[in-house]
Order: structure tokens, then C-alpha cells, then sequence
């Protein structure tokens, strides 16, 4: 027979999903239609039978293979024989066909319409700059529920990382405490600092006298600069350490490490290149 339902849409997957994308595409929606969380509402509840529908055959092998190829009943799904409302039935909680979709939804705790269920957690994403990342921050942010909150950017922070705001995600359930708010950070890479675990490193051009002679040199830190003094005799590459300049963590703050790139400049004095010259017979006869 012909495939009505379209059940890889239903859950917005494509048909090479996996089992695991689909349980979470089903999860997902689960919770955003489930009648007990939207009470009275038919839309909601005719899509979370769409849902249901849809994982029932799509989580099963068997039943997304015959799927897949066209030979699926749907006359012999459960979810089309009027059993959308195994939920609020005891005996179908329990049902092992149903257990494993139900407790997906409100976990193992959640098998009554009297049940506490904690709210969902909803995530967010923020874009920091480099050195809010390493300095540490305060924001305000706008959360969807029109909400302005402040997040604290600790000293540290990496891309990736997520903050907790306990009780602002979804409203809970029948007394349940709201889930929570997961803001994840993403930081805006530097183009001038290179971090490496709580250390900084930093390329930084010296001219050729100043890697002859030694001297001082002034350098940019991210909370401004620094005079560094630089041996003389030093070659290109070589790494001079900051104290304290890295990652302002409390226990272990990591340091700055900036290597030096000596610069040649064009146009060198006459004088200066036969010194140079001379020199540079002086070693080779030595050697």
C-alpha cells in the first residue's frame, strides 16, 4: 500500500538518521506537544500524536525497514488502531511497547498524570571576544522570554563550555521545579594571541640591532602593555615569559610567552653593511 505519513518529517530528520537522532528528535518534540503540558490544546495534541506515531515505527527496525521499502501496514501500528491515549491509562504505561517512548519523555518517575515533572532545559549560545574569555566578563543578555539577565564570563572560559542558570528554562509540570538555562559559550579567536591550556603566546618583531644588543622592548598584554627586556645576543624564535599575563585563573594564572621575530629593515646604511661584511669574514677565517 502507499506511505501516507511522512514520518521522517514529522520528526525533521532525513531518512539516513540514526537511531540515536531519532530518539532525540522524538524526545524534543514529545515534550513540546505532550498534552499534559499543553492542556486543552488540540493542535498540540494532534502533532503529538503525529510524534508518537512516527517514532513508534521509525524507532523499531523491523517495522522502519518494511517503512523504508513501501511494505509497511500502518493497519497494524498500534498508534492508528486509537490508542493515541495509552498515556493516561495505566495498563498501556506499562505496556513494554510504550515504557521506553513514556519514560523518554518524563523518565522513570513519570508514569502518572499526578506526577512531578521538572521542566525542560533550554540552551542558548553567546559569543564572546578573546579576552573576555581570559580576563573574565559581565554581560546582559536578553533571554527569548524577553528577560534580561546578567552572566558572570569567568576567567578561563573556552569555546564550548556551558554556564547553568538554574530555574529559566521550561515550566515544570504539576508542581515540578523549571528546568534550566545552558548559555554556551563560543569565543571569537585573536589575532594576536595564540592560548595554550593558561598560557598566552605572542609573535612579536624586533629589529636586528635590538636582538644584537639587548634592550627593552614594549609589548600588548589584554589588559594593555609591558616593557620586556630582551637579552642581547638573542636569536629569532626565541621565547620571553611575562609573569602573570596568561589566563587570570585564581589557583594557577598562566603567563604570556612572546617570541620574537627579528625584522631586517631595507635600505641599510653602506657603512653598516660593510661592517657586517667584515664580520662576516672574520668567522669564516676563524672557523
Amino acid at each position: 500500500m502507499n506511505i501516507i505519513k511522512e514520518y521522517y518529517k514529522v520528526l525533521g530528520l532525513a531518512e539516513t538518521a540514526t537511531k540515536g537522532e531519532i530518539k532525540k528528535a522524538y524526545k524534543k518534540l514529545a515534550r513540546k506537544y505532550h498534552p499534559d503540558l499543553n492542556p486543552g490544546n488540540k493542535a498540540a495534541e494532534a502533532n503529538f500524536k503525529e510524534v508518537a506515531e512516527a517514532y513508534e515505527v521509525l524507532s523499531d527496525l523491523e517495522k522502519r525497514a518494511a517503512y523504508d521499502s513501501g511494505s509497511f501496514d500502518e493497519k497494524n501500528n498500534p498508534f492508528t488502531q486509537n490508542q493515541h491515549d495509552y498515556y493516561y491509562q495505566s495498563q498501556n504505561a506499562s505496556d513494554p511497547r510504550y515504557q521506553d517512548i513514556f519514560e523518554n519523555i518524563f523518565g522513570s518517575r513519570g508514569r502518572g498524570r499526578s506526577s512531578k515533572t521538572k521542566g525542560e532545559d533550554h540552551l542558548f549560545k553567546l559569543e564572546v571576544e578573546f579576552p573576555d574569555s581570559i580576563l573574565g566578563a559581565q554581560r546582559e543578555i536578553t533571554i527569548p522570554q524577553g528577560k534580561k539577565i546578567s552572566v558572570s564570563i569567568p576567567p578561563g572560559l573556552k569555546s564550548g563550555q556551558k554556564l547553568r542558570f538554574k530555574g529559566l528554562g521550561g515550566s515544570g509540570f504539576n508542581g515540578g521545579e523549571n528546568g534550566d538555562m545552558l548559555i554556551q559559550i563560543t569565543v571569537r579567536p585573536s589575532d594576536k594571541f595564540i592560548r595554550n591550556g593558561n598560557d598566552l603566546e605572542l609573535e612579536w618583531p624586533i629589529l636586528f640591532s635590538k636582538s644584537i644588543l639587548g634592550g627593552t622592548i614594549r609589548v600588548p598584554c589584554l589588559d594593555g602593555e609591558v616593557d620586556l627586556s630582551v637579552p642581547p645576543e638573542v636569536s629569532s624564535g626565541a621565547r620571553l615569559r611575562v609573569k602573570g599575563k596568561g589566563v587570570r585563573v585564581k589557583d594557577h594564572p598562566g603567563d604570556l610567552f612572546v617570541k620574537l621575530k627579528i625584522l631586517i629593515p631595507k635600505n641599510l646604511p653602506t657603512e653598516l653593511k660593510d661592517a657586517v661584511k667584515k664580520w662576516d669574514e672574520e668567522q669564516r677565517v676563524n672557523v
